[in-house]
């Protein structure tokens, strides 16, 4: 039987004279566990969707919604969406799901999505043929528009307000079917998001602009099954591999060497007589050219690989995943500029 789990990190204060000037900073303990729920079929994601309620979806295409009561540190079955996903009358997998305030967004392997709001017991509304292939990750972009990844390579935008099924963009990578697992927005540039393929390749796409990625980036030996970028330090991005690898990818030096660049070959550097540039020039690290992005820093986290990671979040200095024997690993990141 498999289970829905709480856990607790305690975070304690730790005095680090390692530096030589003592300095003291939260460190976090192993993870402690406080409740847990049953659950039928694989865990293919999950959710908090507010302090005390939590959103799993199924590999028997059932979507959960779970209630944390505080008080007697329990977990109980809220509400269940049954067989959401299904393909000849068969339930199938719903792979990945999407919250934002009561609305959740589920996908499947049937390619069907789904739209549900907490406060009803049927999906309010359903695209029965989004896509013909499994799609594998979903995320809201803005309040009414999500994005969808699946396993053709093409990324798809939808906006709730549309009385269309069509999806309102579709992009992709040119003559490349290889599927997409993954992926994850800009905290604070919506349009900017971030891909991870069954090659291992982070690809980089400007929603404003083009129908194809703004970069490729060869990363992992095999798929990449998560990645996120910090919330607070959105030049930081964190991926994880089916290769039981952990990367940290660390773009702060692409801004400084791009503007070097441009003081350079402009003019505008000291004794040039050139003024200073406006600070618009400044072009987001992650949407820089190819030769800017020969100055990313990229970290291993694990020092020595696993079974594969297929699940990773960060919140603040802690980075906390998991791998497919069941472990779970925390760590504590170093301050991040």
């Amino acid at each position: 039987e498999n289970k829905v789990c709480l856990w607790k990190v305690n975070r304690e204060k730790k005095f680090d004279e390692g530096d030589g000037r003592g300095t003291e900073g939260d460190v976090d303990n192993d993870p402690i566990p406080i409740c847990e729920a049953s659950h039928i079929g694989d865990v293919t994601g999950l959710e908090f969707i507010s302090e005390d309620h939590i959103v799993s979806s199924s590999s028997s295409g059932t979507v959960t919604l779970y209630k944390h009561h505080t008080s007697s540190q329990t977990l109980g079955n809220s509400h269940q969406w049954e067989r959401l996903h299904h393909h000849c009358n068969k339930p199938c997998p719903c792979t990945c799901l999407a919250v934002r305030e009561d609305c959740i967004i589920t996908a499947g392997e049937d390619g069907r999505i789904n739209v549900l709001n907490i406060a009803q017991k049927d999906p309010s509304r359903t695209i029965g043929k989004a896509d013909s292939c499994t799609v594998n990750g979903v995320i809201f972009l803005k309040q009414f528009e999500f994005l969808t990844v699946n396993s053709t390579g093409q990324l798809k935008i939808y906006d709730l307000r549309s009385k269309s099924d069509d999806p309102a963009q579709t992009l992709s990578v040119t003559g490349d079917l290889t599927p997409l697992q993954c992926v994850d927005k800009h905290p604070s540039q919506s349009h900017i998001v971030a891909t991870g393929g069954d090659d291992g390749t982070l690809g980089i796409w400007d929603l404003r602009q083009d129908k194809f990625p703004v970069s490729l980036m060869e990363a992992h030996s095999s798929t990449v099954w998560e990645l996120k970028f910090h919330k607070t330090s959105p030049d930081h991005l964190f991926t994880c591999s089916d290769d039981g690898s952990l990367w940290h990818w660390d773009s702060t030096q692409i801004n400084s060497f791009s503007m070097a660049a441009i003081n350079h070959y402009s003019g505008t550097g000291a004794g040039s007589g050139g003024g200073s540039l406006p600070s618009q020039t400044t072009v987001n690290p992650w949407l820089e050219t190819e030769i800017a992005k020969n100055k990313m820093e990229i970290t291993s986290l694990l020092s020595d690989k696993s079974l594969p990671i297929n699940s990773l979040d960060i919140t603040g200095h802690a980075l906390i995943c998991g791998n497919d024997g069941e472990t779970i690993f925390t760590l504590n990141l170093p301050a991040l500029r």
